[in-house]
């Protein structure tokens, strides 16, 4: 349940109050001035304050945020620089230049140790829009201040944006100790490591022709267990003519021992990632205009000390209209094999394939959605493995139907349902069921809302 109520009429100032099945409870009070959070479940507890001028001081302002606090931004491209492969045809996996983000705590976060957080922002002091970001972030998560900033600049009325940032720390790692007598990697124990990066980015988008240009490049640099520093890079390249977007990125890590700052190990491979999507008007009645859009992309990893190299392609179509909106998308997951690392592949294995059906209406007074999935998992064993034919019972599948509701009044009133089914080799599995809804009673000082879930197997 939430409460929420404006206690001084005269002043932007709100309290929240927040309660749930799960024994969850939180409380929220929101100044100009000021936001604080706190939640508590049997056992967790969390709590987060943030000062701010940003409402008084426009070109000058700062933050102060402490608490249980979240990481975000260009720190979780540090932790994984690598591209995006997932399976929407309709995103691109570009990334945009951005500096270190953090966030207070919410009523599901319990694990985050406490922290402190501070940011200054230099912006319009003088004439040209130059904008200077500068944060620090000081957390027992990390062996060492992660200090980040970021310079933004706009040029020819605006059509240009140029934008750098930079963020480096000491993160700790641990050792890679294991009970086989066999180690993949050279022994290290725990200890500390200096990460870095450096990204910048332009973005051109003329007003009189509709194009525009999108380039941006990464580099991170990561001291290693051993001593000496790795580095891997990332571009990120797309035009825009019109109505029609062309989108290509590159990664590239060369090392063997390249270690994150969140610890994660990254192997030597080269990505690569290149898409299209384009949308063209439809005019369905007299005075009635759609959209058809078209989204095809495709991703593969070049692993440079391995045999086996993942593929994967998206496509899809969707339709959209001031009434409803359909999709419908494909995505085939793939396997390219040689005989050895150092030999070209030679074989193409099927992984997975995922279809998905989407239908969106926007009523007056109702938005329902109807999302239909159909994920296939092959098996190593298939004798159809080094083909594409998906007319098979081996392997595992995982059916899904869901249905989702929400209203568009005053007082609202949101439901979701699913249901799943999993099988293997044909024969069925698993049936689950799982169900939600949200209401919400709105009134002129008072916001109420509940919530209730469950889910079962059958």
């Amino acid at each position: 349940m939430i409460l929420n109520w404006p206690f001084f009429a005269t002043t932007p100032a709100r309290l929240e109050m927040y309660a749930d099945t799960q024994k969850t409870a939180g409380i929220k009070i929101l100044t100009p001035l000021m936001e604080f959070r706190t939640a508590n479940r049997p056992d967790k507890f969390n709590i987060g304050l943030l000062l701010t001028t940003g409402n008084y001081i426009k070109q000058l302002p700062f933050e102060l945020k402490v608490g249980n606090l979240s990481a975000s931004g260009s720190l979780s491209r540090l932790n994984s620089p690598e591209l995006s492969n997932g399976t929407s045809p309709f995103s691109n996996g570009l990334i945009s230049t951005t500096p270190l983000s953090i966030s207070l705590p919410g009523t599901s976060s319990f694990s985050k140790p406490e922290s402190s957080f501070c940011q200054i922002k230099f912006k319009d002091l003088i004439k040209k829009p130059l904008s200077v970001t500068m944060n620090l972030w000081v957390s027992p998560e990390n062996a060492s201040p992660v200090f980040s900033t970021m310079i933004s600049n706009k040029f020819f009325s605006n059509q240009l944006s140029l934008n750098t940032q930079f963020t480096a720390g000491n993160f700790f790692y641990d050792d890679n100790s294991t009970s086989s007598w066999f180690l993949e990697s050279p022994f290290y124990e725990a200890g500390s490591h200096f990460c870095s990066m450096f990204q910048f980015s332009s973005d051109y988008k003329s007003k009189k022709s509709k194009a525009g240009l999108y380039s941006g490049l990464m580099a991170v640099l990561y001291e290693t267990p051993f001593g000496p520093y790795t580095a891997a890079y990332r571009a990120d390249v797309k035009v825009t003519i019109k109505r029609t977007e062309f989108s290509t990125s590159a990664f590239l890590n060369q090392y063997e021992d390249v270690l994150t700052s969140s610890g994660k190990k990254h192997e030597p491979c080269c990505q690569f990632k290149a898409g299209v999507i384009t949308s063209k008007p439809l005019l369905l009645k007299s005075t009635e205009l759609a959209f058809l859009k078209f989204g095809l992309n495709g991703y593969t990893r070049f692993n440079l000390m391995k045999a086996e190299h993942p593929v994967r392609i998206n496509t899809g179509l969707q339709l959209n209209t001031s009434l409803t909106s359909i999709s419908f998308s494909v995505s085939e997951t793939m396997l390219l094999t040689a005989q050895s690392a150092e030999l070209a592949p030679d074989k193409l294995k099927n992984q997975s394939a995922l279809i998905q059906i989407n239908n969106s209406w926007y009523l007056k007074k109702l938005t329902p959605s109807l999302l239909l999935s159909i994920e296939k998992q092959f098996s190593d064993s298939m004798e159809q493995a080094n083909t594409l034919d998906l007319d098979t019972t081996q392997g595992r599948t995982k059916y899904k139907l869901q249905l989702n509701i929400a209203s568009n009044t005053k007082h609202k009133v949101s439901g979701s349902s699913a249901v799943t089914l999993s099988s293997k080799d044909g024969q069925i599995t698993e049936k689950k069921f799982s169900a939600a809804i949200t209401g919400t009673l709105n009134f002129k000082h008072l916001k109420v809302q509940a919530k209730a879930s469950a889910s079962f197997d059958f």
